[in-house]
């Protein structure tokens, strides 16, 4: 896609700030002049509902079902901006991401509907900097299908005992991806995240660092009450005005660490 850079956030392991780090990032390089597409790609929508957006008609789920019935559609239809924190997003909808997750059973190659949606609508895409794909938290067909259609993967990993430990089956998918159907597919690097100053969080960081070295990022996202409040505000954690927020900054300087990384 030009020089468009795509970007899975994934990790199957639920709870880890997926949602928040696609959207602060998303944002974050928005703020330094690029322009950004974010993807609900998690039936949850929880993406989508950040921007005040529910139960969508035009989904990312109706994009994919014309590429599966060879129907013309244009990808701007179903792209909405959120004005307040200057960023495009296509929504989510729990039934239809659920029945495509069902349906995709029989598609032929069912693992690149995603990319392919992308490949139709390449003028609108190529318009875009990044384009950020919030996952869900699974390791399924639908995660394959972003994997195929993105060029990096970008992990957030709580600084948590159970989320280090599901690191290696989410990295096994990304390797399987990359020899079965990406092989432009990398692992743009890992943000510890939900990071506090107890024990339990220092152990497991050191664990991430002294496993993975330099996948992880030098920055690490902390444990703040500005993150759980920032969705009743729908204004992403990076535009706080708040004096002293270290989420909001930490957020800035992981978005200069990928454009390091791109």
């Amino acid at each position: 896609m030009k020089n468009t850079k795509i970007i899975a956030v994934a990790n199957q392991k639920g709870g880890v700030a997926k949602t928040t780090t696609a959207i602060n990032t998303g944002v974050a390089l928005a703020i330094r002049g690029r322009k950004v597409l974010l993807i609900d790609f998690d039936p949850q929508e929880s993406l989508s509902q950040f921007f005040g957006c529910y139960a969508a008609e035009k989904n990312i789920a109706g994009l994919m079902y014309n590429v599966i019935n060879k129907r013309d559609c244009n990808i701007s239809d179903y792209i909405v901006h959120n004005d307040v924190n200057k960023i495009d997003f296509i929504p989510s909808e729990l039934n239809a991401m659920n029945k495509l997750e069902k349906d995709l059973i029989s598609v032929r190659s069912k693992e690149t509907v995603l990319k392919r949606a992308f490949a139709k609508g390449k003028e609108i895409i190529e318009n875009y900097d990044y384009v950020i794909i919030d996952c869900l938290a699974s390791l399924n067909v639908m995660l394959d299908n972003a994997l195929t259609a993105a060029d990096h993967v970008l992990i957030p990993c709580q600084a948590s005992p159970m989320s280090f430990g599901a690191l290696p089956n989410l990295i096994l998918q990304v390797k399987e991806i990359q020899e079965e159907l990406n092989d432009s597919l990398s692992i743009l690097g890992i943000v510890t995240t939900m990071y506090s100053r107890t024990n339990i969080c220092k152990n497991t960081k050191e664990m991430i660092d002294n496993t993975y070295g330099e996948l992880v990022f030098k920055t690490y996202i902390e444990q703040m009450s500005a993150v759980a409040e920032s969705p009743m505000k729908e204004k992403a954690v990076v535009l706080s005005s708040a004096q002293r927020n270290r989420v909001s900054a930490q957020y800035k300087e992981l978005a200069a660490e990928i454009e390091e990384r791109v």
